[in-house]
């Protein structure tokens, strides 16, 4: 059950409308990183956990970013307004000029509407809350971005403390995620093939001007790593060296 208060969650407060700045913020009312996206991928997912505890929340955080909304589409509205009535304003977004008379609606910054694809729910609660954690790392850089793109500081303001949130939602899934105590490649039911989960396949050229030498990180060397040339490439190393691969003539 909902209750709308009509007291934003943050008071929105800008100095000189700026209708360009106002139509990139529809990226974060209607796109694919922003609020109402979160608000229904945490909502949805909850309405599918069978978790109390972390139904509860999914939930607190999908309402919280319902109350982003309101506060992302009242910053737009503002820088939004001389839409509806200035015609060189209108150049910024004609759509909502002429479709919106200046508000907000359900679009990205570039017209494209809102869509359910931009959700990720998978019903198993850990790859959720992994996607989470994404989604709410890319809105972190998304309003980041903003604020690099104006100068108005009670936008700033705003945007500062819808980012800062990002970061407190982050803390709270991954935390989430950890307390469930599940190895961290542990995905599912079925067990990976052993020896074929810890092979590294060497599918590009390095980093030199050559492709020479390989790059080599904790991400394929060390620990169970090994290091196994390409598939694609194996038949073309042997015959290189002279020799045909193992399995050349089962498949000639």
């Amino acid at each position: 059950m909902y209750h709308h208060i009509k007291q934003l969650m943050y008071t929105v407060r800008i100095g000189q409308p700026d209708p360009r700045f106002g139509n990139m913020l529809l990226e974060q009312f209607g796109g694919a990183n922003g609020e109402l996206a979160a608000a229904m991928q945490y909502s949805v997912q909850g309405l599918n956990c069978d978790d109390p505890e972390r139904k509860d929340l999914l939930m607190d955080i999908g309402t919280e970013e319902l109350s982003h909304l309101e506060v992302v589409g009242t910053l737009a509205r503002m820088h939004l307004k001389p839409l509806k009535s200035d015609r060189n304003a209108a150049h910024a977004d004609p759509l909502i000029a002429i479709a919106g008379g200046g508000g907000v609606n359900l679009y990205n910054s570039m017209g494209d509407p809102w869509t359910a694809d931009y959700l990720k729910i998978t019903g198993e609660l850990d790859v959720d809350l992994r996607s989470n954690i994404a989604a709410e790392a890319r809105a972190k850089i998304v309003y980041e971005r903003l604020i690099d793109f104006t100068d108005d500081q009670g936008t700033i303001d705003t945007l500062q403390f819808l980012m800062t949130r990002e970061i407190t939602h982050m803390k709270a899934f991954t935390a989430a995620l950890e307390s469930m105590g599940k190895p961290a490649f542990s995905i599912g039911k079925i067990p990976p093939t052993p020896g074929l989960v810890d092979q590294y396949f060497n599918d590009s050229t390095g980093i030199g001007d050559r492709g020479e030498p390989d790059a080599l990180g904790p991400w394929n060397q060390g620990g169970d790593w090994q290091i196994v040339t390409a598939p694609a490439f194996q038949e073309f190393e042997s015959e290189k060296a002279g020799t045909r691969s193992p399995g050349a003539d089962k498949a000639a």
